[in-house]
């Protein structure tokens, strides 16, 4: 019931705002990751951004500030109803890094666009529709993520693969899709912006450099703690390979947990993101994350191998791409010794390759460029 009346609150506001659109453009930001884009979105519309973000992505905005970018905090309040709903209402384009769900109340007027630019690559998750929750939640519920959806304008995506997934999860027309690149992808094709971060990586940590670094980065799992089988720690490296563990922000606690558990075998870098450490890592170990879009970028990327031992479970509870192990690029394994084998077999680069051209399909580093410009002629 308190949604619903917030989400009325909305609507009420947003249509008396409606009535009286401006040249502002909007920026959502709930993810830290997309700064350059943001940066250069505010020149190519000559400063009329404002990005309203959320606590999480408070030192983005911090930074965005210093280089002359307006930001202002939000959160779903009726002080933000009152005041932020009419600015968002009334500018000629909102993007979006995320789902909102304020935005199911939202009036947009004739010649407003709301461009979404996700906060992943690709999908391995199931969403939207296709996350097998939804079918279990209220039809009130249901008609407000349908509203949500129903908003967006434009997708911007890097792929005819995901333009098809994104129009099958959310149940809109295929002719929103923006197949124009992910433009956050462009710093992966940098040469300068990968030798600097490289460079700094390995000051902070300089016995790295003469390592084969593994990362293993799985996927946040929502509510639940990661909990890893019993053989973890039957795990087995090379004198010339270093185990980097990287669990979600959420998670530290328990990443340092990790490490008190397996001292000899797990290396934390709490320093840096897990983007950055891509650039230093050799072979990758995830489940379902998103961050392996990313890695099949970068140069240095050898392997990928999905240690999924809890598919079944994940599968029925969250949901996966029903061919994600069609195109999956690399093994999967459920126990450790399985792990092991593979991780001392060679890799597969054809696989990467076709991985790529499914997925990877506009990303060249001109991701941002070709969006801006598509909305700015």
């Amino acid at each position: 019931m308190k949604k619903q009346l917030y989400i009325w609150l909305v609507s009420v506001v947003s249509w008396w705002a409606h009535f009286r659109p401006n040249q502002r453009v909007i920026y959502l930001m709930s993810f830290a990751d997309n700064g350059a884009f943001v940066r250069q979105l505010n020149q190519r519309v000559n400063g009329r951004l404002i990005v309203y973000y959320l606590p999480a992505a408070q030192a983005q905005a911090q930074a965005l500030a210093k280089a002359g970018v307006t930001v202002r905090p939000f959160h779903d309040s009726v002080h933000f109803a009152l005041k932020g709903v009419p600015v968002i209402t009334r500018a000629a384009d909102v993007y979006l890094d995320n789902y909102y769900a304020f935005t199911a109340g939202l009036w947009r007027h004739r010649s407003q666009r709301v461009i979404q630019l996700w906060h992943a690559n690709g999908a391995v998750k199931a969403f939207g529709w296709g996350d097998p929750q939804t079918s279990q939640r209220s039809t009130t519920d249901q008609r407000r993520f349908q509203a949500v959806y129903n908003h967006i304008t434009d997708f911007v995506v890097a792929s005819p693969k995901m333009a098809a997934i994104f129009a099958a999860s959310y149940h809109v027309p295929i002719s929103r899709m923006r197949i124009l690149g992910y433009p956050r992808s462009d710093r992966y094709q940098q040469s300068a912006w990968r030798a600097q971060t490289q460079a700094a990586i390995y000051r902070r940590y300089p016995q790295l450099a003469s390592k084969q670094v593994i990362l293993y980065a799985p996927t946040y799992r929502a509510g639940v703690a990661l909990t890893l089988p019993p053989d973890f720690g039957q795990l087995r490296l090379r004198p010339d390979q270093c185990l980097v563990v990287k669990l979600h922000p959420h998670l530290a606690t328990q990443a340092r947990a990790l490490k008190r558990r397996y001292p000899d075998l797990v290396t934390l870098i709490p320093e840096f993101s897990t983007d950055e450490l891509l650039t230093v890592t050799q072979t990758l170990i995830s489940d379902y994350s998103s961050v392996i879009f990313d890695y099949a970028l970068l140069p240095n990327c050898q392997k990928m191998v999905f240690y999924v031992f809890d598919w079944q479970s994940f599968r029925q509870s969250v949901g996966l791409q029903p061919d994600f192990e069609k195109w999956a690029p690399g093994p999967f394994v459920r126990t450790v010794t399985e792990l092991n084998q593979q991780l001392a077999a060679p890799s597969t680069s054809h696989q990467l390759t076709s991985f790529n051209q499914l997925w990877n399909t506009h990303n060249d580093g001109q991701a941002t460029e070709r969006t801006l410009t598509y909305f700015y002629q």
